[in-house]
Formats: structure tokens, sequence, C-alpha cells
């Protein structure tokens, strides 16, 4: 089974278990409170430990800032940079063709992706009373946006289209590979 196809069924599966997820709080399975953590549990930590673990591991991921994807991303961008650099033109032509069919499948997969989601969220409104679909609108309208390309992630590596590229000048620094 080629990577694609593996990743298609990995995303339907978390896709449909995400719709699953909804439906089990909206019957009021995930309203009960929930036991202690792992490590609660597998240390016996007190109430006083938990909570000083909790501001030990909040102040880590504070500590790790907020600009933790931009660097990711430079990072991404200095390592694309430096592979390109070891291409002729006629390699990047063809690098830059499959980059471009990538982005083209990633494109269809993540439509596909939206329609079973939308095909969910109408199969979950079918079973529910008027009040609770009202509410399963309201928490669908308040979950967080996203944007065109967006992943679920940081965009490291991912390359402007090439109509983006058409828009850039061509000195632009924000341009992949340092404008060339």
């Amino acid at each position: 089974m080629t990577k694609a196809k593996v990743l298609l069924i990995a995303a339907f599966v978390v896709t449909f278990a995400a719709g699953g997820a909804v439906g089990l709080l909206m019957s009021g399975h995930g309203s009960r409170r929930r036991g202690p953590s792992y490590l609660t549990a597998e240390l016996g930590l007190t109430e006083q430990q938990r909570e000083k673990m909790h501001e030990i591991w909040s102040e880590a991921m504070r500590a790790e800032g907020s600009d933790r994807w931009e660097r990711r991303r430079a990072l991404a961008e200095n390592r694309d940079e430096a592979i390109t650099a070891l291409l002729t033109e006629t390699q990047r032509e063809r690098y830059d063709g499959i980059l471009s069919d990538y982005e083209a499948k990633l494109d269809a997969f993540a439509q596909e992706r939206q329609r079973a989601f939308e095909q969910a969220v109408e199969r979950t409104k079918q079973i529910l009373t008027p009040a609770q679909a009202a509410k399963y609108d309201e928490l669908l309208k308040n979950r967080p946006k996203r944007g065109p390309g967006d992943r679920r992630g940081p965009p490291w590596g991912r390359r402007p289209s090439r109509h983006e590229q058409a828009d850039q000048p061509k000195d632009d620094p924000s341009t992949p590979r340092g404008g060339g």
C-alpha cells in the first residue's frame, strides 16, 4: 500500500473518530469528570504535587515561545534553500513540478476530507433533537477557523503555489529559495 493511501485512510479514520467524539460529547458521555491523569495515578501524586507539576509544565510550554512555528518554518526554509542550491536548473524545474503535483493532490485530499466531514455533520444532525442540533451548530461555528492550505499544523516546507510565486518580486527575501 502506498504512503498516500495509508495517509488517506488515516485521515478518514481521524475525521470519523472526531465526529464520534463530538457525538459522545453531545450525548453527555463526555461531561463526566475525568479521573486522575496517567502520571497522577502512576506516581500517586498529591493534589499539591499535581498542581506544582501543572505549573512546571505550563511554564516549560510558555518558555518554548509563541514563535515556535515561525522558527520551525525558518529552519525548513533554510533546509529547502540548501537542497535546491544543489540542483541544476532542469532538476529544479522537475522538483517544482513534483511539489506542484503534490500540492494539487493534497488539495484534492483536503476537499475529500471536507466533504466527508460535511456529510458526517449532516448525519449527526439527523440524530439530534432540535435543541441538541442548535447547540451542535453553535459548537461548529465556534471551532477554530483554518485557512486554505492549512494542514492542521505549521506550514513548514509548504511552498507558495506558482500563482503565489508569480505575485512576489524575484528579489523578495521572503520568496522560497531566497528569491530564485
